[in-house]
């Protein structure tokens, strides 16, 4: 395994434990699943911080006198940068769509409840950015691990 694939692995990690965190915490377990939010949470904190871990010894093990990307990681890391602001944009347009139609069907705002409220555009957007972090992170997993 490359450095940059170990670093794409920790960061897909990263990314996924603070969605997990962020969601349990910001909109709480549901109520219809048994309640597993404290383990849950408890095994996505401890992911998270091996997975920083891992992320500082490997920088840290890194020799200086090596080439830490070739053209192949370039690659590999736009392919992925191309997906995640793919996903992103779509993402935005569609959340500006929606925030568009909400104004015009002002008679159901029930309907449209969670884009007319910031905080909820707030944490929509968020998770919207870490998602596209953790797209661009799958991507770029993939493409290590695809023989070419």
């Amino acid at each position: 395994m490359s450095k940059q694939e170990i670093l794409s692995w920790t960061s897909f990690i990263t990314s996924l434990s603070v969605i997990v965190i962020y969601v349990i915490f910001v909109f709480g377990w549901p109520a219809f699943i048994p309640d597993y939010s404290g383990n849950i949470f408890k095994l996505f904190f401890n992911l998270f911080w091996i997975a920083v871990g891992i992320e500082i010894f490997v920088d840290a093990a890194d020799k200086k006198f090596r080439v830490s990307k070739d053209e192949l990681d370039l690659l590999i890391e736009a392919r992925g940068m191309r997906n995640g602001y793919y996903f992103l944009s779509a993402a935005v347009i569609l959340l500006l769509f929606q925030m568009f139609l909400s104004e015009i069907f002002t008679n159901s705002p029930e309907a449209f409840f969670w884009f007319s409220n910031t905080k909820h555009i707030f944490h929509f957007l968020f998770i919207v950015l870490l998602s596209s972090a953790l797209i661009k992170r799958a991507t770029q997993i993939y493409f290590y691990r695809a023989e070419f």
